[in-house]
């Protein structure tokens, strides 16, 4: 039922949505210092000791703001459609509605009136521009989001339109004189406000004294500000980050919040959690904060954002005698990490020997100094199975496995609005190992047909037929080198594999790697959403061609993805790249 609370948390959302997306410009040349360390900016409203913090405080150059917006704009023109569809589909007879059970006419006015909102023209007219700027951070851990305005009065003037289309209006209440608006029930509130040229926007429990709703607000400042002490500015050089987007969690800081006594915010969330931490012993305690030191952080942020594509890196920040021992896992595997330009391509490595001692260290260490805690005593007693897992035999071969890289260079003849399979994919697969030879023996024993290929390790294509495979596989070819093995399958792909099996070894080398086309893969998912046929739930006809409209748009957007997983000296690391489409 569509009841007044309801309404309130509408309107809270619909705000959020419009300025969630609207940054996006080029910087302010006015501003030289630093915005990491800027007495004026955002970043004087986050703790120095906050617990998480993604900020974007330097918007993007011109160049790519001009590029890119374009795109933004024809996406969310599609989001646009998607909503009105839903309005549409959702809609009722007025009887229904004045029931309570339908969809009333206040929720369809305020949709399209959020509609409207979603465009750049949109942003704009609510006052957010190419300069401005956000930061979600952690006042203790309650969520916190600010941006900046190019005029407060537009997004103030966008929000009372939203309430009369709406018929309703969000409880509204001030402080030191400043106003602000709120949704929620007797337990929790959304609490937004405009401040001169700034919106801010939090989640708190409903009885927080004011002069901690002051804090959250950033009517209060904080004593020591996370601009003071540098941490993100160090976290920019130390990675190569760039200061349009990037962000902090702090694990141990997360973690020491429900370990030791808090006051302020933190003390009245926990309360309304009815969250008791004297029930842990100093021990728990103490083996809750060892366990949370293994990875203390995770960092995040862009190393590019050019005309041509995006780069990121997330980082799981891990102990350093944790760090160098999984270092030691990926193994060489040729062509792994290095771009394919295919369909679609995955692959892994690992060291097998290595993975067996990391994890026989970490039984020695739980033996050596086992947990007390009760809360990991199912963790202990794996240590006994872990051993009995180590000495089960394994044939040296297995070890001897280093990765794979398969790779879909095109897949033919797919119609998913006939429900018709593929007739035909071109497609690579390479098997990284010590001994090749070994395991082309090993599959001799079970097929006479490789038996029979005679097959040297000198990376020359064989052809390879087989009566199980017959019309299912045109053609298929197999190669070797002494520490790699090539299968190809489609006409012509047997030319590529003599350049799989000599291709570099990345370094690092990747545990994995995905690389895909981005615009056929999105196109894909499209065609799917489009034909998705749900009996028991099924999505009306033009809510599913106004979402399948959307997501084709957002292919267009981008041309290449690759994500990988590194294990490096600074942790586990994350690196992703999109290809900007022209």
């Amino acid at each position: 039922m569509f009841k007044a609370n309801t309404f309130k948390l509408i309107l809270v959302l619909c705000i959020v949505s419009i300025t969630a997306a609207g940054c996006n410009g080029a910087p302010d040349d006015s501003t030289t210092a630093s915005p990491m360390t800027s007495e004026q900016g955002l970043l004087r409203y986050v703790p120095a000791d906050t617990p998480y913090v993604f900020a974007m405080i330097d918007p993007l150059p011109d160049e790519v703001a001009d590029k890119f917006e374009p795109k933004l704009d024809a996406m969310l023109k599609t989001y646009q459609e998607v909503l009105r569809a839903i309005v549409r589909t959702e809609a009722t007879d007025k009887s229904d509605a004045e029931e309570g059970h339908g969809f009333p006419d206040e929720a369809a006015a305020l949709l399209e009136e959020l509609a409207g909102l979603l465009s750049i023209e949109g942003f704009r007219s609510a006052g957010i521009d190419r300069d401005s700027t956000m930061v979600l951070y952690g006042v203790g851990l309650l969520p916190v989001m600010r941006m900046t305005l190019s005029d407060g009065d537009l997004l103030e003037a966008s929000i009372a339109r939203m309430e009369k289309k709406a018929n309703q209006s969000m409880s509204t209440a001030t402080i030191d004189g400043q106003a602000y608006r709120y949704a929620g029930d007797e337990e929790v509130r959304l609490v937004v406000a405009v401040i001169d040229d700034e919106f801010v926007m939090s989640m708190v429990p409903a009885n927080l004294p004011e002069d901690l709703l002051k804090s959250v607000l950033g009517l209060t400042l904080p004593s020591s500000s996370i601009a003071d002490t540098g941490e993100l500015q160090k976290i920019v050089d130390d990675n190569g980050y760039q200061s349009h987007s990037l962000g902090l969690i702090d694990v141990e800081r997360i973690v020491a919040t429900f370990l030791d006594d808090q006051s302020g915010v933190n003390a009245e969330l926990l309360t309304l959690m009815e969250y008791d931490g004297s029930v842990l012993s100093d021990v728990c305690k103490s083996e809750i904060r060892s366990m949370a030191s293994i990875a203390p952080r995770i960092v995040t942020g862009y190393t590019e954002m050019s005309v041509d594509k995006f780069t990121s890196n997330t980082i799981i920040e891990l102990r350093s005698d944790i760090a160098a021992r999984l270092s030691t896992l990926s193994a060489p595997v040729p062509g792994l990490g290095s771009e394919q330009g295919a369909l679609f391509s995955f692959g892994m490595s690992l060291d097998l020997l290595a993975a067996r001692e990391f994890y026989s260290s970490r039984l020695d260490a739980l033996e050596a100094e086992p947990y007390q805690c009760d809360l990991f005593a199912g963790l202990q007693e794996g240590v006994v199975k872990g051993r009995e897992m180590l000495n089960q035999p394994i044939p040296p071969i297995v070890y001897g496995f280093k990765g794979f890289l398969a790779v879909i260079e095109d897949i033919k003849g797919m119609d998913l609005a006939k429900k018709r399979p593929p007739t035909s994919a071109d497609f690579r697969l390479l098997i990284s190992t010590d001994n090749a030879e070994g395991l082309l023996a090993m599959g001799a024993m079970f097929s006479p047909e490789i038996a029979a290929l005679d097959l040297q390790p000198d990376g020359v294509p064989v052809r390879f037929e087989s009566p199980q495979f017959a019309g299912m596989i045109d053609v298929a070819w197999v190669a070797m080198t002494e520490d790699a093995l090539a299968l190809s399958i489609g006409a012509g792909t047997e030319a590529r594999l003599g350049d799989m099996l000599t291709a570099a070894i990345s370094e690092p080398t990747p545990f994995m790697s995905m690389e895909m086309d981005a615009a056929r893969y999105y196109d894909f998912i499209a065609q799917a959403v489009a034909l998705e046929d749900d009996e028991e739930d099924p999505t009306p006809p033009e809510l599913k061609a106004a979402i399948s409209e959307m997501i084709g748009v957002v292919g267009n957007m981008f041309s290449r993805m690759t994500i990988e997983v590194k294990f490096t000296e600074r942790g586990v690391e994350f690196p992703s790249t999109v290809v900007m489409s022209d």
